[in-house]
């Protein structure tokens, strides 16, 4: 029987669309970032952001396969290319201006609440490991009640470092102190989450929702498979098991 549950968050347990490349999302950034003393243009921003991001993926393949970004510093640097200090503080607020600005809906898939308290009410142990920012994440989880279920949590911002990689799985297994033989990982994508807890081994259920890609297959067998999205049936699965 499973005694811990891991679960991915975006296409997983949350419905969401961003759209980092409108205009008017650069062109309010740019205006918040004048009151602090930073000039860009809406399109200078925008290419200061996304050239700050590529810099700190190829640093990071010299250590990780699949490497990750923070955005924290990736704004720390916009601030410096303009020769202005800034704060860690201020760097993540504005991170997260930016993420506002740029999101377009954030909701739960159906079931979700339910299925969590049931976990929970059964004396399990739940988990997040995610390919997120954590300076997002967790406030989003906060936002959507779904924080106060979860023991603990790794992002991959905070590891420079994304899944498939076995090294955020391993992490997450260190840091809590987690069999894998009793640990059971949750997600929608065929790659990052699939192949990524079998390359672990993590037994892992792939749930098929509609942010999954259906045109690319899994390298590995996933142990549990719901194809029609619904959460609910994860409980009917797993508690047994």
């Amino acid at each position: 029987m499973y005694k811990n549950y891991v679960f991915d968050v975006y296409g997983t347990l949350v419905d969401i669309h961003t759209n980092e490349y409108l205009d008017s999302t650069w062109a309010k950034l740019a205006e918040t970032l004048n009151f602090y003393g930073v000039y860009y243009s809406p399109q200078e921003l925008k290419e200061a952001y996304f050239s700050s991001c590529e810099l700190q993926m190829r640093q990071g393949r010299a250590n990780f396969n699949h490497p990750e970004v923070d955005v924290v510093e990736v704004f720390s640097h916009i601030f410096e290319n303009k020769g202005v200090k800034t704060t860690k503080t201020l760097s993540t607020h504005l991170a997260q201006e930016f993420r506002a600005f740029s999101t377009e809906y954030l909701k739960l898939y159906d079931g979700v609440l339910d299925t969590l308290a049931k976990l929970k009410r059964s004396r399990k142990k739940l988990f997040i490991l995610s390919n997120a920012q954590k300076c997002f994440t967790k406030t989003e989880l906060i936002k959507l009640g779904l924080l106060k279920y979860f023991t603990g949590a790794v992002y991959s911002s905070e590891y420079k470092c994304a899944k498939p990689d076995a090294t955020l799985f391993n992490a997450l297994c260190d840091k809590y102190k987690l069999d894998k033989k009793e640990t059971v990982y949750v997600g929608n994508d065929p790659q990052t989450d699939v192949d990524g807890a079998r390359n672990a081994k993590i037994d892992c259920l792939w749930i098929k929702t509609n942010l999954t890609d259906l045109n690319t297959k899994p390298k590995y067998s996933p142990k549990y498979t719901i194809d029609n999205g619904n959460f609910k049936e994860i409980t009917k699965l797993l508690l047994k098991k």
